[in-house]
């Protein structure tokens, strides 16, 4: 059997939608990040250029012999904490002059004299600088600063960027999503409409022509329309097998009735007369035959019955059997073709109450179910037949279903073999008799093995 993959076609297009807005703004994101990163370094490279050439304006209004009177003070005005590290020296022939340093911010590091001209990146003592060297003879000024306050300062600009973008994000996804609930509800109110009247549907109703006139959208026109088509088909076939298995059953038992006058009247010939012991074999053969076919024929006509009622009959309305005595005359009935039934069945009388059923359908389906475990149960312990909180449970230990059996085993003319006794309409028509009731049936494994028949009450819909 193959297997049907479900899914969610609304979920499926939320999330397709979520996946394409988070990978594009992902995308966004990272040229946002590699732009920002690039020009924010272009500006405070920019920022640490016009530091120094601000510093070399200042002290170039010095005279070279007062540097080292004048100059301290006015470099350290930039001595804050975080900020540009400032060194200004003397050279001479692009040589730094050795402990020749006019000024210098406290926290600098030492080898900003050693920079070449220009912009440079170097780590000192586990901290990574970024510095401009400027050199105007005599004088060599370097502006420096800590990198790690770049990608802090870098950090905190994405974040203020990151946090709205991702707070629009969720409020677009809601919203996408909303709007995805909002136009599949039409979907979502015809497979309602379907379920509620599933079982109008089942019986031939006007319920697809109704749905055809309600507020659908344009997609689904053509899905309603071939649905209306193929129910009607359907159930016409079903209503024509249906009429063909009632017709054939009814029109075949009168010749039934007459062939097996005759078998019966053959039967007493031969007892009267010397025939040889062979004849007589095949006469009972064909009485049994016979007797089984007719059986046939009542199961058919009383499954065409139940399925031609035009509604279903509430439970509650039905007078209320005593479970015990019913089963009591299916064990009288059985023991006709099964002797050794008393050993076979062992019954919890205690535990059997009353079931809202008609009598007739109550024993038509404990004389189908009882005898398809007597048939095919196979197992030498007896079948179990007791009522455990309302449902009535028939169960063997014989060698049981399959699940993809147990799924075709209330299948009319089903049969796990072709080598098994029976014609597949006894769980079929048990089945059918306890819907129309108000009642449903369970077929599930018994552990450790055989099957089991759980007869429960329908819930309320």
């Amino acid at each position: 059997m193959m297997r049907v993959k479900k899914y969610s076609l609304k979920w499926r297009l939320v999330v397709s939608i979520a996946t394409a807005f988070i990978l594009i703004w992902a995308v966004a994101f990272v040229w946002l990040y590699v732009n920002l990163e690039r020009k924010m370094t272009e500006a405070l490279d920019e920022r640490l250029s016009a530091s120094a050439h601000m510093v070399a304006r200042l002290l170039s209004q010095i005279p070279v012999t007062q540097l080292s009177d004048y100059a301290t003070p006015v470099v350290s005005e930039l001595n804050q904490q975080n900020l540009i590290a400032c060194e200004v020296s003397l050279f001479s022939s692009d040589l730094v002059i050795d402990h020749n340093i006019v000024a210098r911010t406290r926290g600098a590091p030492a080898g900003l004299a050693k920079q070449a001209a220009g912009f440079s990146t170097w780590t000192e003592h586990g901290v990574t600088w970024r510095s401009y060297s400027l050199k105007r003879e005599p004088l060599q000024v370097v502006a420096a600063e800590k990198v790690i306050l770049r990608e802090q300062l870098l950090i905190e600009i994405l974040q203020s960027i990151l946090w709205p973008l991702i707070l629009t994000l969720i409020f677009c996804l809601g919203l996408v999503q909303w709007i995805i609930k909002k136009q599949f509800q039409p979907i979502e109110q015809t497979t309602q409409f379907l379920k509620r009247h599933k079982d109008q549907l089942q019986r031939g109703s006007d319920s697809i022509h109704q749905l055809q006139s309600t507020n659908v959208p344009l997609e689904l026109h053509s899905f309603i329309e071939h649905l209306s088509d193929l129910v009607s088909r359907l159930q016409q076939s079903l209503e024509n097998e249906k009429n063909f298995s009632a017709f054939a059953a009814h029109e075949l038992r009168s010749p039934l009735t007459a062939i097996k006058v005759h078998v019966q009247l053959s039967q007493m010939i031969a007892t009267q007369t010397d025939v040889p012991a062979s004849l007589t074999e095949s006469l009972s053969e064909a009485a049994d035959s016979i007797v089984r076919y007719q059986r046939l024929l009542e199961q058919l006509l009383l499954l065409s019955q139940t399925e031609h009622h035009d509604q279903l009959q509430n439970s509650q309305n039905n007078t209320a059997v005593e479970l015990d005595l019913s089963l009591k005359h299916i064990m009288l009935t059985l023991a006709d073709t099964y002797t050794d039934i008393e050993q076979r069945v062992d019954v919890n009388w205690a535990s059997l109450k009353r079931m809202y059923l008609p009598e007739q359908a109550l024993r038509m389906v404990l004389l189908n179910l009882i005898e398809n475990s007597l048939k095919h149960a196979q197992s030498s312990q007896p079948i179990q037949i007791y009522q455990q909180q309302h449902q009535l449970i028939i169960a063997d230990f014989g060698v049981g279903l399959s699940l993809e059996e147990l799924q075709l085993a209330k299948q009319r003319f089903w049969r796990k073999s072709a080598q098994n006794h029976g014609y597949g309409l006894g769980l079929a028509l048990a089945d059918s008799l306890l819907e129309r009731n108000g009642y449903q049936l369970h077929l599930e494994a018994n552990q450790p093995q055989g099957l089991k028949a759980v007869i429960a009450l329908k819930p309320n819909p």
